[in-house]
Order: C-alpha cells, then sequence, then structure tokens
C-alpha cells in the first residue's frame, strides 16, 4: 500500500456534514479502481483526494510567486514610493474628519 492520509482520521473533529453527487459510471469505476490500488476505503480515498486539491487551490491563491526581476521591481517601489496624488491627500483629510466627529 502506498504513503496514504485520511483527513479525517488524523483529526479529532467529528465528520458531520456530508457531500452527496452523481457521476458516470465510468468515472466511479475509476475512482473505485485507484481507492483498490491504494489499499483503502473508497470514501477515504475520494475525501482525501477531494482535501488535497482543495489545499493546493487554496494555497495558490494565497500565495504569489514573483521572477527575480519583478521581485526588484517590487522592492524599488517600496524603497521609493510615489508622493501621494491631490485625491489620496482629500480621502486622508475626510477620513481624520470622520474619525475626529465619531467621537
Amino acid at each position: 500500500m502506498l504513503n496514504f492520509i485520511d483527513p479525517d482520521v488524523s483529526s479529532s473533529e467529528k465528520a458531520t456534514d456530508s457531500i452527496e453527487m452523481r457521476i458516470k459510471p465510468s468515472v466511479k469505476s475509476g475512482i473505485v479502481r485507484a481507492a483498490e490500488l491504494m489499499g483503502v476505503p473508497l470514501t477515504s480515498f475520494v475525501r482525501a483526494s477531494a482535501m488535497r486539491d482543495a489545499e493546493r487551490v487554496l494555497r495558490d491563491h494565497q500565495t504569489t510567486v514573483l521572477s527575480a526581476r519583478a521581485q526588484r521591481a517590487l522592492l524599488a517601489a517600496l524603497d521609493s514610493p510615489p508622493p501621494p496624488t491631490q485625491a489620496a491627500l482629500e480621502a486622508a483629510d475626510r477620513y481624520r474628519a470622520r474619525i475626529a466627529n465619531a467621537g
């Protein structure tokens, strides 16, 4: 059996939610066969596979990868930001006035 970690088994959180879906028989047979090859129950295989992909998607959306050139450009921009625009200065004044009048 290959290395397999079922996220529900390794967590103390009680499993109370469920997901139901309809799939083609050919898709199910492929998933069942893969679970059998791993030597794990179908539910555990589907749960672990879905969680692994969900974690990858979440990680990909939380991480920005920059090339070396883009990193240098970002650091240079942070080191010497442009002066605030007139609109930004006016917005800051409105914000300070609103905060001063709120209390």
